[in-house]
């Protein structure tokens, strides 16, 4: 079913992905065969990305640097549908992900160099309030410093979401919970923001602390979700495994795109399980083949 297309924004990091993947046995200070990828990722880039190809006319608000990986994200943007006119370019490296995965594709070693993150401060926040209040939802990642998530709180006057990204930066998000309409959490995030390890008793203290509407994956069994006094289990839908990576990001993307679409609780669950059933049955973080699933369309 086609509906009216509505504008998202999306205030998130973009990163340079720089993976290896080993072919031999992992071997701690050693060099090891394998294979080595550069790509465009970052939990706000995904979900902005899966947002367009859900159907919205997407918005990505980010600092950018104008560096070797400039023309790939120009042309990344294009093809995804995302517009760009609201990021700050600056004479600056990219945010860079550097990671190694051993033969079974599990990371054993990370470093994140996410310094470009510090230019996305409060008064980048106020300079982009009125585009994003021109949009029908935004949605925000918490690799933003505390600063600009307080500020976005705010200065945003449409639905806000929030992904929480992991359970070491989600904290910065407990200041601005009664502010946000939908907030995405796995078991750990939301045992971090709650100190409640039980998926239900955590769900029911982040709608008590103000959000109104909480989700919390649980992965192959699906998500609990609550607004309310309304909470659901939206069981996972049937899928082949061919790559986990991304489904959360999807998950976030297709509960704000509900959100903008004010579409029920039910039926953004419904969506949002649809969307990762999609993501995981694909290799990479995104995959083009959620544009079979466009929750949107042109005209009405």
């Amino acid at each position: 079913m086609k509906r009216e297309k509505r504008k998202v924004a999306v205030i998130g990091a973009l990163n340079i992905d720089i993976g290896g993947r080993g072919t031999a046995p992992f071997t701690p200070g050693d060099s090891i065969p394998g294979q080595v990828t550069v790509s465009l990722g970052g939990v706000g880039w995904n979900i902005a990305r899966d947002c367009a190809l859900l159907g919205a006319d997407t918005a990505f608000f980010a600092p950018l640097g104008r560096d070797e990986h400039e023309a790939a994200i120009l042309a990344e943007a294009a093809r995804f549908g995302v517009r760009l006119e609201g990021c700050r370019w600056l004479s600056a490296p990219n945010n860079r992900y550097l990671y190694i995965c051993d033969r079974l594709g599990d990371v054993v070693a990370a470093v994140n160099d996410m310094r470009l993150c510090a230019a996305l401060d409060g008064a980048y926040i106020r300079s982009i309030a009125a585009d994003v209040n021109g949009c029908a939802a935004a949605v925000a990642d918490a690799n933003l410093p505390e600063e600009a998530l307080m500020a976005l709180a705010e200065q945003t006057a449409v639905p806000l979401a929030a992904d929480c990204v992991s359970a070491v930066k989600c904290p910065k998000l407990r200041p601005i919970l009664p502010r946000l309409h939908t907030l995405k959490a796995n078991r750990l995030e939301a045992e971090a923001l709650t100190g409640l390890s039980h998926p239900e008793q955590a769900l029911r203290a982040l709608l008590k602390a103000g959000v109104r509407r909480a989700v919390v994956s649980l992965g192959a069994e699906g998500f609990l979700c609550g607004e309310g006094d309304v909470m659901l289990h939206q069981p996972a839908f049937p899928a082949p495994m061919a790559d986990a990576t991304g489904a959360g990001d999807c998950l976030t993307a297709a509960l704000t795109v509900g959100l903008a679409l004010d579409l029920p609780l039910e039926e953004c669950a419904a969506l949002g399980a649809r969307a990762a059933a999609v993501t995981v049955a694909h290799p990479g973080a995104v995959t083009t083949a959620l544009g079979e699933l466009s929750a949107v369309g042109e005209g009405g």
